[in-house]
């Protein structure tokens, strides 16, 4: 598996949160930061190939778009102000989509992302804290790990959770597997091999795949196999807690 420098996967190209310009520059200096701190964590390029990286705001809700146009990404947020740890705790489940490949989505995947987040919150919360050169960035940055903590929080106390919420759950469990090991972060870039129909051109868009552990563990190399082994027994004993679980083939 060829190994490849970090810092060209998500190359930022523009970004237009806000109509003020002098905050809309700032928003920027932020989205960077957190896109450059999540790019060091995979070593593998994104499965749809790297491309340039646009973040747009929107009011509905975050969203990622590879194939209307497969010559670039469009990461949209709902983020338009100094709200630091929404705009990264979006922008990191977004990015994650882009290296699991954002042509195919699942509950699964959705929680990879949601866990995603989480940790580069925390990772951001400790850069930022340690970071001489901004203090205003530096007295930011524990806000970073309480919009964490309180994501995480909300799932566990809800006595009827929904989807979402059981996303935080399972993200909650893979948050371990992916913080203990630096290799965990490349299985996610085979996802989509592992959905029933995986992609096979970059405008084959499928949102709703159901997907197979054991299809993820033929498609990822072998220094790779560990891992996926270890998420599917992490989970295995969980899943009848969660109805979008069933249709998950178990190692």
């Amino acid at each position: 598996m060829e190994v490849y420098g970090s810092s060209a996967f998500v190359p930022i190209v523009d970004v237009r949160l806000s109509d003020d310009s002098h905050l809309n520059r700032e928003l920027s200096l932020v989205a960077r930061s957190a896109a450059e701190e999540f790019s060091t964590l995979f070593s593998v390029p994104p499965p749809a190939g790297i491309r340039p990286v646009s973040i747009l705001y929107q009011p509905q809700y975050p969203q990622i778009f590879s194939t209307p146009d497969i010559t670039r990404y469009k990461v949209y947020l709902t983020v338009k102000n100094r709200y630091y740890h929404q705009l990264v705790f979006q922008l990191g489940h977004e990015l994650c989509h882009i290296f699991a490949d954002p042509r195919r989505s699942n509950w699964f995947v959705e929680s990879c992302c949601e866990m995603a987040a989480l940790v580069l919150l925390r990772r951001m919360s400790k850069l930022w804290g340690n970071d001489p050169s901004r203090t205003d960035w530096r007295s930011y940055a524990p806000k970073f790990q309480q919009y964490a903590q309180n994501r995480i929080r909300k799932a566990r106390e809800a006595e009827d959770p929904d989807d979402r919420l059981k996303n935080v759950i399972v993200a909650e469990m893979l948050c371990p597997l992916f913080e203990e090991s630096a290799e965990s972060w490349d299985a996610l870039c085979f996802l989509g091999q592992a959905s029933v129909c995986p992609p096979v051109s970059l405008t084959d868009l499928d949102l709703d795949s159901d997907l197979g552990f054991d299809r993820w563990l033929q498609a990822v190399p072998r220094n790779l196999e560990g891992i996926v082994v270890r998420i599917g027994k992490t989970l295995k004993d969980r899943w009848h807690h969660f109805d979008f679980c069933h249709t998950v083939m178990p190692l």
